[in-house]
């Protein structure tokens, strides 16, 4: 008799169900961005269960010693362009997975699943998608490592599976403890919705980070250079670089601009000119900048940059300014549904890339560090103005993966609910925020 080794919660699965299938809410009820966030294909119990059992199992597998990623989309079969559709539909089984996932993991392409006539779920083919510029509105099923699987829908993550748990992902607790030192880094002259710009690059340089699977470090410091005191001289690879595109920056004015009003109606009326200004291919520059820093930290030691992505150096060292104040507690929190706040020695730390990292954090109250391992798992990790003490974020990575514009998109509508948008934001700020929401629905490509 052969008993499963892994039973996955009925309560878990009928809540998800619920979430997805909109007994329970999802969706941010935000008014002005519900219209882009579509409700897609909604899964019965039993078909979400088998689902998230195939791709856990999967997860687990190797490929020639190579861990597999895979991907399964809850869609209808279809023919559209960049889709592969087998003339035989095959058997929705973890062994299936783990021999079609390293075909469609570069670029990315997602498993297509959908029930047959007798309502058994069958693989019909593959599809790639692009994320940067579409909001995937079906179920999404990703798996990210060993036991670890993400589960999304309607353009955001909205479950996880990580080691022996299945939880609910909330990622206001990950807001709430970085905007903080994001904010106070930004100028007086500065409109609001630069915050959010600033959170979007970071986030997506720890994802590339992620992505890269070589570990790295990244110091992101303010301009008071206080940071040097801190690193080891010299330093090998020192210099200084935007690596910016001289056009790859959306146009941000600053709040007086924002105060003539014929200035305001121009700008508006631009960002909605998406061919004129071309504003979705600067968008991709700025990605591709992220991503050329977060290629920088495959080499050995921490890169150091502003909040405004100003790299000063890569490969350096980190080292404690006073032995006699070195950090003793950490503050730990998990971006789940909830999570409470758990102390921890410092010594709970593995390895000197996280040790050194928090260390900085630590002398350096006004930075943050985000420390991608080889395993996939991003910790961030900075000083609480309250206490004092090292505030880490662990599994940093189930709030991270929100894809392309949806991401920014769903990051923005998080902003608005929890008020971020709305302190200090003056009438034409307001009407500057609309054109931004204006233009990113048009520029979107839902997917149905």
């Amino acid at each position: 008799m052969h008993n499963p080794a892994f039973q996955l919660s009925q309560q878990f699965v009928q809540e998800l169900s619920e979430r997805i299938s909109g007994s329970k809410e999802v969706i941010v009820p935000n008014s002005a961005l519900s219209d882009v966030f579509l409700k897609g294909n909604a899964p019965s119990p039993e078909h979400l269960a088998e689902m998230i059992n195939v791709a856990h199992w999967a997860s687990y597998a190797t490929e020639e010693g190579h861990s597999v990623a895979a991907s399964l989309l809850l869609r209808q079969p279809d023919h559209i362009t960049d889709t592969f559709h087998f003339d035989t539909q095959l058997d929705l089984t973890a062994r299936t997975l783990v021999k079609l996932g390293p075909a469609l993991e570069n670029p990315q392409a997602d498993i297509g699943v959908w029930p047959d006539e007798s309502g058994q779920l069958k693989i019909w083919g593959f599809t790639t998608i692009s994320y940067e510029t579409a909001i995937t509105s079906d179920l999404l099923i990703k798996t990210l490592g060993p036991g670890r699987i993400l589960i999304m829908y309607s353009g955001r993550t909205i479950a996880a599976l990580t080691g022996n748990r299945a939880v609910f992902i909330d990622s206001r607790s990950f807001l709430h403890s970085i905007m903080p030192k994001i904010a106070a880094q930004a100028q007086k002259t500065d409109i609001s919705l630069l915050n959010l710009f600033r959170y979007n690059a970071i986030l997506k340089i720890a994802q590339q980070m992620r992505i890269h699977g070589r570990g790295g470090t990244v110091l992101i410091v303010p301009e008071d250079m206080n940071w040097k005191k801190s690193i080891k001289a010299p330093i090998r690879y020192t210099g200084g670089a935007s690596f910016l595109d001289a056009d790859a920056m959306l146009s941000t004015p600053s709040r007086t601009e924002l105060a003539d009003t014929e200035n305001l109606l121009r700008i508006v009326r631009d960002m909605n000119l998406t061919l004129k200004k071309d504003w979705l291919r600067n968008w991709q520059q700025v990605q591709e900048q992220c991503t050329r820093i977060a290629r920088l930290t495959t080499v050995d030691g921490a890169l150091v940059m502003t909040f405004d992505r100003y790299v000063y150096c890569f490969g350096a060292k980190i080292e404690t300014i006073d032995t006699r104040t070195i950090a003793t507690n950490l503050n730990v929190i998990e971006p789940f549904e909830g999570h409470n706040v758990a102390t921890r020695p410092f010594s709970s730390l593995g390895g000197t890339r996280h040790i050194s990292a928090a260390q900085f954090a630590f002398d350096q109250p006004g930075a943050i560090s985000i420390v991608a391992s080889q395993d996939g798992n991003v910790t961030f990790f900075t000083r609480e103005a309250e206490t004092g003490g090292i505030l880490t974020i662990q599994q940093a990575e189930m709030a991270l993966l929100h894809e392309g514009l949806g991401g920014s998109l769903w990051n923005l509508s998080l902003f608005s609910e929890m008020g971020w948008l709305e302190k200090d934001v003056s009438k034409n700020e307001k009407g500057y925020l609309a054109g931004v929401v204006r233009w990113m629905r048009n520029t979107f490509t839902k997917e149905a």
